[in-house]
């Protein structure tokens, strides 16, 4: 089976990422293009194609709306990663066509977005997948199977943190995630973040406090750097950040930490390696994981080989409703950084 590939949103780094791997995997094609909101002189800023290039590279057709695109007979998959703002609409409209869905992330700009999607796949009865790279690393997947499998005990602390060059200057108004309007880098690199902690501690969340500052880039209107602590049901406690302010350290990467009653876990080098600690006086340590992964790569793989196998909707992890659960840990971040307190983990 040869996938029929829709892309919807030019402004995104993901839709040519995901396109030159449909390229590549022989499998795929793309087949359906809708360029978004942006023009093409303002995709040019991103550092993105206009359609007519995209078109031309990929030899697709171009729809002006989604109508179109799932009036098309030809796609069978599609990757939305439009505005973020519009991106669980766009998702939902998709779904309701019947095809599965593979988002930039975050899937949406609110957790009510992310359900709203979640309810679409369910209903739809096909996949909704969400890009989280850190999920397909081969070190923070081990840390997380040596939690489930009881090697640290009960989780005591997790630390989960993301890095990322900042945001370039020319294109900031007119990229999918840091423009003005949009949901800027609580979200975008934040989810990372939440995300990776939810996974970490299998436990509610019960309040959050946190800080977000724009410190090294002016020249957007949101937040650079962030920290937070979420104090979780079982009495655990969690911290994340987010490193957006320079161009310093690796380009890009995502690292946890989890102490247990009966160890710790470390995954580092941006995510790629990971240690563990165990035994008495601590003399075991294991080193695992150390190749650097093509997380993207993984995640589309993954994303195509469900709607190949006509999947259901939980066929790639997180879930849907883990997605708006890490969305609004995103927002009790903002909330409690806005009030200069304490917010409350609203599910």
């Amino acid at each position: 089976m040869t996938v029929g590939l829709g892309i919807v949103g030019l402004a995104s780094y993901y839709s040519h990422y995901y396109a030159n791997q449909a390229a590549a995997a022989g499998d795929v094609e793309v087949v359906a293009l809708v360029p978004g909101e942006r023009t093409d002189e303002q995709l040019a800023k991103v550092g993105r194609p206009s359609a007519s290039e995209f078109a031309t590279e990929y030899d697709c057709t171009i729809h002006d709306d989604l109508d179109g695109l799932v009036a098309d007979e030809a796609v069978d998959a599609a990757v939305v990663s439009s505005l973020s703002t519009r991106r669980a609409d766009d998702a939902v409209t998709v779904l309701e066509s019947g095809r599965p869905v593979l988002t930039g992330k975050p899937a949406a700009a609110t957790a009510e977005g992310a359900d709203r999607i979640a309810a679409a796949a369910e209903r739809a009865d096909v996949p909704a997948v969400t890009t989280t790279p850190h999920r397909f690393d081969e070190a923070v997947q081990s840390v997380h199977e040596r939690i489930a499998d009881g090697v640290i005990g009960d989780v005591l602390r997790a630390k989960t943190a993301v890095y990322h060059a900042k945001p370039g200057r020319e294109g900031i108004k007119y990229g999918d995630g840091h423009a003005p309007e949009q949901v800027g880098t609580t979200y975008t690199m934040g989810f990372y973040t939440t995300d990776a902690l939810l996974w970490m501690v299998d436990d509610t969340p019960e309040r959050v406090s946190g800080e977000l500052a724009n410190t090294n880039t002016p020249y957007q209107e949101h937040p650079d750097l962030g920290s937070a602590t979420v104090r979780f049901e079982d009495g655990a406690i969690g911290t994340m950040t987010i490193t957006m302010a320079n161009d310093h350290g690796p380009r890009y990467g995502w690292d946890v930490e989890v102490v247990g009653t009966d160890g710790m876990l470390r995954s580092h080098h941006t995510g790629h390696e990971g240690i563990l600690w165990s035994g008495e006086n601590r003399r075991t340590a294991e080193v695992f994981g150390r190749t650097l992964d093509p997380v993207l790569d993984k995640t589309f793989r993954a994303f195509l080989d469900s709607v190949v196998d006509e999947a259901g909707p939980h066929a790639v992890a997180p879930s849907g409703d883990s997605v708006g659960d890490a969305i609004a840990l995103c927002t009790a971040w903002e909330n409690a950084a806005e009030s200069g307190g304490v917010a409350t983990y609203d599910r």
